[in-house]
């Protein structure tokens, strides 16, 4: 990574945040946008929801989180899936209502998936 790719650069680092994260709970989509903001990630709205869609296809693709709703009594996490019909579920809730944060910024979660944990593990360093 150089600093000529402050896209990649933001795109490297939310990954990683969102993965450790995923160590100790649930991620919601309110803690992905206070990640970007902490770390000032992306400068405008267009950037943060392209940030969000790209880090979070790459790690669904990637098999390390699931995408969905929190999980219910059995503790099952409920994730949508396919892929591609989880990521238009995203990007019409998320990206659609992006105004409306009330509407996604705690109803859809990340969750480690058993590929992941070794990830975020490693990334963490232990």
């Amino acid at each position: 990574m150089t600093d000529d790719t402050p896209h990649e650069n933001a795109y490297e680092h939310l990954r990683a945040e969102l993965l450790i994260s995923g160590l100790s709970d649930w991620v919601s989509l309110a803690e992905v946008q206070q990640i970007i903001s902490h770390f000032q990630l992306a400068n405008t709205d267009k950037e943060r929801q392209d940030l969000v869609l790209r880090t979070i296809r790459s790690l669904l693709q990637d098999g390390f989180m699931q995408i969905g709703e929190l999980p219910g009594p059995d503790g099952k996490f409920p994730a949508w899936e396919p892929i591609d019909a989880a990521m238009d579920r995203l990007r019409e809730r998320f990206v659609g209502h992006y105004d409306e944060p009330a509407s996604w910024d705690h109803s859809i979660w990340l969750g480690l998936t058993d590929t992941g944990r070794p990830a975020a593990e490693a990334l963490r360093g232990g």
